[in-house]
């Protein structure tokens, strides 16, 4: 089997980073005399679930350990994008983060839980995406082990919907011949086209502009992201599809956390596990708020039926059989009997 170039560089560097940290006794372990102050980095604003969730850790840090380890909070990518974050864990610059491993462009793997149509109810997402021994967290641990780095809990980042400026898409035969802003993924590519649509890979930063300009007629992300990125000043219709969900984690260079004794990363554990939770529901509680403020501000959106989304679903296996050389056939197996038995369980 071939390796993949980035995979074995960023192996080297989780090496080199792992016996720099163990060589500069960084953390709270047998060789450290002091407290350790570490860095923790997210690219949303200060109003977000996940920067409540960071600032909960970094206020509660101190107390579990007894001063022993404490975080400063760097948000609204301070310290970079998912890519630059998910670098700087890799190196050990950025000591943690909460961040989009799917977006860090580390290893295609952790693109496994953006496929389409996984799921679309919270109740099956919750089976699936929130399984600590499902495929979904399997594959991203590993995945991100490899390259150095620890995933510490997950957390939720919203369905994906469609915004446009020409017209409400009821049906995929609606998006026939529009652009689409998607990320820069094959697999997104490959969804837009069986929707017969104009997939468009534009940098995050730039789609506002991007869709002011009608350089493209739309984009896919979630309802929370969409307000809080003000698309609705520039698009008039969203449509919830909930084609894709998206799961962040939280995470750190595993030399860094391998440095703490072993009673302050079980203390800080628990606290991880209780503020991941938090913010998935306040990101939960919040979708319905900020989809209200959408409608006032004028954006027509349309809710799907189990049919209509159905119609939409139809290409689901079409896209997941073009990424089986990433994935794999028995990961896509794997994936595909969690899927259904969600389903079946939840209702779907």
């Amino acid at each position: 089997m071939t390796t993949h170039p980035r995979r074995a560089a960023l192996a080297i560097t989780a090496v080199a980073s792992a016996a720099l940290v163990s060589a500069c006794s960084f953390g709270t372990g047998a060789a450290s005399d002091g407290p350790v102050t570490l860095k923790l980095a997210h690219v949303f604003p200060e109003s977000s679930a996940v920067h409540t969730a960071a600032t909960a850790l970094a206020e509660r840090a101190p107390e579990v350990t007894d001063g022993r380890v404490k975080f400063d909070v760097y948000p609204g990518s301070q310290l970079g994008g998912d890519e630059e974050l998910g670098a700087g864990l890799a190196s050990g610059d950025v000591e943690c983060a909460f961040f989009a491993a799917t977006a860090s462009g580390l290893d295609d793997r952790l693109q496994l839980s953006l496929l389409p149509f996984i799921a679309t109810t919270y109740e099956a997402v919750d089976e699936i995406f929130f399984d600590p021994e499902g495929v979904l967290q399997t594959n991203e641990r590993e995945a991100l082990e490899e390259t150095g780095i620890t995933a510490l809990g997950f957390y939720e980042n919203d369905f994906r919907g469609l915004t446009n400026n020409s017209r409400p898409i009821e049906t995929p035969e609606d998006m026939a011949g529009m652009s689409f802003r998607v990320p820069g993924l094959s697999m997104y590519t490959k969804l837009f086209e069986a929707w017969d649509a104009k997939p468009v890979a534009i940098p995050f930063p730039e789609l506002y502009t991007a869709l002011q300009q009608g350089t493209v007629d739309g984009q896919d992300n979630g309802v929370v992201l969409t307000y809080n990125s003000r698309f609705q000043e520039v698009q008039k219709h969203l449509t919830l599809t909930r084609h894709a969900y998206g799961m962040g984690n939280i995470s750190c260079n595993t030399g860094v956390w391998e440095s703490l004794s072993e009673e302050d990363r079980e203390a800080l554990s628990e606290v991880i596990d209780e503020i991941t939770a938090d913010a998935t529901q306040e990101v939960r509680d919040s979708v319905a708020e900020r989809l209200n403020e959408l409608k006032e501000d004028g954006v027509q959106v349309v809710e799907l039926s189990d049919t209509q989304r159905a119609a939409f679903a139809a290409i689901k296996d079409e896209v997941w059989a073009s990424q089986e050389s990433v994935f794999g056939a028995d990961t896509l197996d794997q994936l595909r009997k969690e899927s259904q038995a969600a389903t079946e369980a939840t209702g779907e």
